[in-house]
């Protein structure tokens, strides 16, 4: 095997695996399936912890996996699979999203050894969205051959800077048109939220699927993730709910009847 394709998401990683398997794209694909937009970097255990509070009651009834204890595994089994197949390249497939700009700096962190040759797919937004899975098979595929080397020097780079971002105490991570990675509080986009809210009962789902078509295309932001600001602004009274909340499909929600004064 020559190539090695490492993407972050489930959604990317089977795009790519269709190339592979129909589009003559040589190589295999691993997946990570983390979005590092969000939560702690610095401990897999306590980054798990985090996954699981957002699947609270009010997303889905189908928790996590018990045996699922350390979001860093992965990253195990990547080196693992590397040091097994000894591939020629490893490709980190990114876009423009605040997640990839991390994905690509983790990856130059557990990889740092030189086990393999690093090298990365900038993959161009379409109509405006920053994501791999808003593109087909086959544009994936066409995408392959602009692979750029990542050199050692960047790699180490790249490396120390996940240190750091590791260590920021913000748990939302965006980046902006310029490339750069900003910080961001968890209640960064509450008021998206709320303002998607009606003043009518509305099914769950249907809010949640509002503000993910209005936020930010270059940093989409995710269900679990919305609906977990959701039950916050629940808790908080800022919405209201009518109906059991076990999945998004189960209830409906308005805005709060009070909600705070405005300046």
């Amino acid at each position: 095997m020559t190539d090695l394709h490492l993407v972050a998401s489930n959604s990317a990683a089977g795009a790519l695996r269709f190339a592979t398997h129909k589009l003559a794209l040589p190589g295999k694909v691993f997946c990570l399936m983390d979005d590092l937009s969000l939560g702690p970097l610095s401990d897999g255990r306590a980054r798990v912890d985090f996954w699981r509070s957002l699947m609270a009651p009010g997303y889905s009834d189908q928790p996590l996996p018990a045996e699922w204890n350390d979001a860093f595994a992965p990253w195990h089994e990547l080196r693992r699979r590397i040091a097994d197949e000894k591939p020629q390249r490893l490709l980190i497939w990114t876009s423009g999203s605040g997640a990839d700009y991390v994905f690509l700096r983790m990856a130059c962190h557990w990889l740092i050894a030189g086990d393999v040759a690093l090298w990365r797919v900038p993959v161009p937004p379409k109509d405006g969205f920053h994501a791999l899975a808003v593109h087909t098979p086959e544009a994936l595929a066409n995408f392959a051959p602009t692979a750029i080397a990542v050199s050692p020097v960047q790699v180490a780079a790249m490396a120390q800077e996940y240190d750091d971002i590791a260590m920021r105490p913000e748990l939302l991570r965006e980046s902006d048109d310029q490339g750069r990675l900003l910080f961001k509080p968890i209640a960064a986009h509450d008021d998206l939220l709320l303002s998607c809210c009606p003043d009518d009962w509305t099914l769950a789902a249907r809010v949640v699927g509002q503000v993910m078509g209005t936020s930010d295309p270059r940093n989409p932001l995710g269900d679990m993730f919305i609906a977990s600001r959701l039950q916050h602004l629940i808790a908080e009274g800022l919405v209201e709910a009518d109906g059991p909340r076990r999945t998004l499909r189960d209830y409906r929600v308005r805005r709060g009847i009070t909600q705070p004064a405005t300046a």
